[in-house]
């Protein structure tokens, strides 16, 4: 009894922790795209300066690695989105006896979406790598940006004195012209917008170094913030995998195990109202962080670039054998015009 009191008390944890992550995950999404956006609000980098230049070869080092989140990172993270809902459906639209007899379906959906979280999980954090070095390179640009760098501190300090902390690494957004008016109400800074225009207003002149404010600053927070939601999702079906795995294993046992069955089945129907609105916030913030990315320009992207990262990534899936993965990707690239799908890869159809 007190073993599945524990198991209990843990699958509780795991969802609390989960509907945490999914409240946050939004945020943290459209801060990134918005940094990655702040890069291309002055697409005319027309001096030839030595930090215009550090700052040019910064922003193209970065337009690949955007394209291919667009392309295909970004629809992979909607599919995710769409298997937590999917899983708390079942215990919305099922009632017992039905949800029951259907366990051992829904534990095999619950191993595939373990087995995307955890996929999608690595190609967040192998996107971190790259644009980790692009923070190190805009932090030597920063050198150079003494009286931007005192103003954003400034303001850093206010933030966290208006008990903002959660998201006072995000306030570089406000330096950068366009941006700034959208991070504005992201950052729950509806009132503050006025503010966020005449900051903007004093830097127009130094647009390139605000861009590089906020990739020191901003845009390896904003996706580690992210990776950490994603990480916890991931636990969450690893959790619920286990869980299900022990009650199946049990059903045919007399006893206390029929009885915990339907208290699980009660107590994550009660959690349904709870997780569908950030499933549904996360939804909202979808199309906002690809327009965000659709804005960031072609120009100068290598084309055979997102073609070789994918063979690639498509070798490293198949290699594993996680065929609910495969075909997982196997829909998202369905949609994405200009690549050439291996023959191989056609019987996840």
């Amino acid at each position: 009894m007190a073993d599945s009191e524990t198991r209990n008390q843990n699958v509780v944890r795991s969802v609390e922790q989960l509907e945490e992550s999914l409240k946050d995950m939004p945020t943290s999404l459209k801060l990134f795209s918005l940094s990655m956006r702040s890069l291309y609000t002055d697409k005319d980098v027309g001096t030839a300066t030595e930090v215009d230049l550090k700052f040019r070869e910064l922003r193209d080092k970065t337009r690949e690695d955007a394209k291919i989140y667009l392309k295909i990172i970004l629809p992979l993270t909607t599919k995710f989105v769409s298997s937590v809902k999917e899983f708390f459906a079942y215990y919305d639209a099922l009632s017992y006896e039905e949800w029951s007899k259907m366990l051992p379906s829904i534990l095999e959906d619950i191993k595939a979406n373990r087995e995307l979280a955890q996929t999608i999980l690595k190609m967040y954090e192998e996107m971190m790598v790259p644009l980790k070095k692009r923070e190190d390179e805009a932090r030597i640009i920063m050198t150079k940006f003494k009286d931007l760098q005192k103003d954003y501190e400034k303001l850093t300090k206010e933030f966290q004195c208006k008990a903002k902390q959660k998201w006072a690494w995000a306030c570089g957004l406000l330096f950068v012209p366009g941006v700034n008016v959208i991070a504005s109400p992201v950052l729950r800074l509806s009132a503050n917008v006025d503010a966020a225009k005449a900051i903007a207003q004093t830097q127009q002149s130094k647009i390139h170094e605000a861009a590089a404010l906020v990739v020191a600053e901003t845009l390896i927070p904003a996706l580690a913030n992210f990776i950490d939601g994603l990480t916890s999702a991931a636990g969450f079906f690893q959790i619920m995998e286990i869980e299900l795995n022990l009650l199946v294993g049990k059903r045919g046992e007399a006893g206390t195990e029929s009885v915990n069955t339907q208290l699980h089945f009660k107590m994550m129907g009660k959690k349904v109202k709870e997780i569908n609105p950030f499933c549904y916030a996360f939804y909202a913030a979808l199309p906002a962080v690809r327009t965000d990315f659709e804005a960031i320009p072609d120009d100068g992207t290598e084309q055979n670039y997102i073609q070789k990262w994918l063979d690639k990534k498509l070798k490293e899936i198949e290699k594993l054998k996680i065929e609910s993965t495969q075909k997982a990707f196997w829909d998202v690239l369905k949609g994405v015009e200009g690549l050439c799908l291996k023959p191989k890869t056609s019987s996840l159809t």
